[in-house]
């Protein structure tokens, strides 16, 4: 399954979804990051590389720098809003996968070294969206 269709967050939109979470918590993996080199209205290119690499690390996939690029300018956005798949989907998601998501989106967030307040804002929504705590934006968990 390509990671840039986004069949499972279609699903929660339209169709009953499966309950195979996994492949949920992957799109959205990819959608966020995404979504993240495009939240201060410039991709720098570096943005993208560093997508490219988390995605590696951490899902184990490879992603061309186009199919990057359009699953940050996806039509799903027309559908429905990323604040709105997140808080939906976030519930069918572990903790550590929410966890995941954000760390991912940490790294990108700093690889052209400065983040602007757009990108602070849209941190913040994936955070609140994802019904996590200040302790886990910080990274802290809590045993």
């Amino acid at each position: 399954m390509a990671l840039v269709d986004f069949t499972k967050l279609k699903q929660m939109f339209g169709e009953t979804p499966a309950d195979d979470d996994k492949d949920l918590f992957r799109e959205l993996f990819v959608l966020v990051l995404s979504r993240a080199t495009d939240a201060d209205a410039y991709t720098h290119p570096v943005e993208i590389a560093t997508v490219q690499e988390v995605i590696r690390e951490d899902l184990g996939e490879e992603l061309s720098a186009a199919e990057i690029r359009t699953a940050a300018l996806s039509k799903i956005y027309e559908k429905v809003p990323l604040q709105r798949c997140l808080t939906d989907a976030a519930p069918k998601l572990s903790a550590d996968q929410r966890r995941s998501i954000l760390a991912g989106l940490v790294k990108v967030m700093h690889a052209d070294e400065r983040i602007s307040s757009r990108e602070a804002d849209f941190f913040n929504m994936v955070v609140e969206s994802l019904h996590l705590s200040a302790a886990d934006a910080a990274g802290l968990i809590v045993e």
